[in-house]
C-alpha cells in the first residue's frame, strides 16, 4: 500500500518545489529590477566600495567607483587595504573596517536604521567643522556598495585615531568610555577591551576629572542620542577626560561583534562627569548670529539629501516607514 500512493504525491511535491523556486526568482528579479531603476548620483551623498579580498578572508579594500573595477589583467586591487569585519544584523549588515596605518584607524559604517537619530549626524559635523580644534572623529553618510552592490544608505563613524610607536605615537592607546549610571564601559581606540590607560590611573589612585568642555562641545553633548553618555580619556597624565558624543552606541556595537559587553566598572564618582555643569547649560548660546544662521540654513539642505539617500534606500528594501519617520523626526524641530 505505502509504494502504490508514494507516486499520487509527485504532482504536490513538484507543485511546491515550483512554487518555491518562483518565489526565490521573483525575489531575485525584484531586487534586481529595484537596484537597476536606482539613481544614487542625484542624491548628492558620497560612495563608498568595500571590496573584499578573494584570496584572504576578513580582508579587503576601500575605493571609489573607478577604482572598484577589476579586471582580468589587473596585477592588484586598488585603494587603501583594511582588516574588514561584517556584522549581520535584521536592519543590513554593519561592517567595521580596521587598519593600524597612519590616518586610518577604526571605521564603522552602520546602516540607517540602526543609526539612533539621523539629523544628530548633521549636528555633530556641524560643530566638528566649526570648531575643528576640538578634533572630532569624523562622521558622514555614504551610499554604501558591496564588492559593487548597493547595499543601502550608511553612516560612517571613525574612531580617535592613536599612531602605532614606529610611527610617532606614544604607543599607549587612548580609550573610550560609555558611562551610564554607576557603570562604565572601556573601549580602546582599536576597539578593544584590554586594560590600559583607565585601570592604570585608577591603581595609581588618580581619578581622572572632566576636562571643562567648550560651549559647542558641551551643546552637542547634550543632544547625543546614546543611552551613554561617551568621553574620551587621554593616555597621559593626569588622563583627563573629555566629551565624546558620537552619534552611535560604541557598546552596542561591541556585543554585536564579540558577542559579549565590554570591560566594565562601577563607581558612584562618574557623576562627576555625567552631571556636571555642562549638562546644565541649555541657556548657554555656543554660537555667534552668522554660525546660528548656518546652522539653520544648513539643516534644510542636509533633510534634503538625506531623503533623497533614504528614498534610495528604501526602494531597495521596501522600507517606506523610514521616509515617514524621518519626516516626523524632523517636524519635531
Amino acid at each position: 500500500m505505502q509504494l502504490t500512493r508514494i507516486p499520487a504525491l509527485w504532482p504536490a511535491l513538484a507543485a511546491l518545489l515550483l512554487a518555491s523556486v518562483l518565489a526565490i526568482w521573483s525575489h531575485g528579479v525584484s531586487r534586481t529590477t529595484r537596484l537597476s531603476n536606482l539613481d544614487l548620483e542625484s542624491t548628492g551623498i558620497a560612495e563608498t566600495y568595500l571590496m573584499t579580498d578573494k584570496s584572504e578572508p576578513g580582508r579587503g579594500y576601500i575605493v571609489g567607483r573607478r577604482a572598484s573595477t577589476v579586471r582580468r589583467s589587473d596585477s592588484a586591487q586598488q585603494g587603501d587595504r583594511w582588516r574588514l569585519d561584517r556584522i549581520p544584523g535584521a536592519s543590513g549588515d554593519t561592517w567595521i573596517a580596521q587598519s593600524k596605518r597612519k590616518g586610518k584607524g577604526t571605521v564603522f559604517y552602520v546602516p540607517y536604521p540602526d543609526v539612533p537619530d539621523p539629523v544628530y549626524p548633521y549636528y555633530y559635523r556641524f560643530v566638528r567643522e566649526l570648531r575643528r580644534e576640538l578634533e572630532l572623529p569624523q562622521v558622514s553618510w555614504t551610499s554604501l556598495f558591496v564588492n559593487r552592490v548597493y547595499q543601502g544608505l550608511y553612516l560612517r563613524v571613525s574612531l580617535p585615531f592613536d599612531p602605532r610607536k614606529k610611527d610617532g605615537g606614544s604607543g599607549i592607546l587612548r580609550e573610550i568610555l560609555a558611562v551610564e549610571g554607576d557603570r562604565l564601559m572601556g573601549i580602546d581606540s582599536r576597539f578593544d577591551d584590554a586594560p590600559g590607560v583607565y585601570v592604570d590611573s585608577i591603581a595609581s589612585g588618580v581619578f581622572p576629572r572632566l576636562r571643562e568642555p567648550a560651549p559647542a562641545l558641551a551643546w552637542l553633548a547634550r543632544r547625543a542620542p546614546t543611552a551613554e553618555t561617551t568621553l574620551l580619556i587621554q593616555n597621559v597624565e593626569p588622563w583627563s577626560v573629555s566629551l565624546l558624543p558620537l552619534p552611535v552606541s560604541l557598546p552596542a556595537l561591541f556585543r554585536a561583534r564579540y558577542g559579549r559587553a565590554p570591560a566594565s566598572f562601577h563607581d558612584a564618582r562618574y557623576a562627576r562627569w555625567v552631571n556636571a555643569g555642562w549638562r546644565e547649560g541649555e541657556e548657554l548660546e555656543p554660537f555667534d548670529a552668522a554660525e546660528r544662521e548656518a546652522l539653520e540654513a544648513g539643516l534644510e539642505a542636509y533633510a534634503s539629501r538625506l531623503r533623497a539617500g533614504l528614498r534610495a534606500h528604501v526602494t531597495l528594501h521596501q522600507s517606506g516607514d523610514l521616509l515617514a519617520s524621518l519626516d516626523r523626526r524632523l517636524g519635531e524641530l
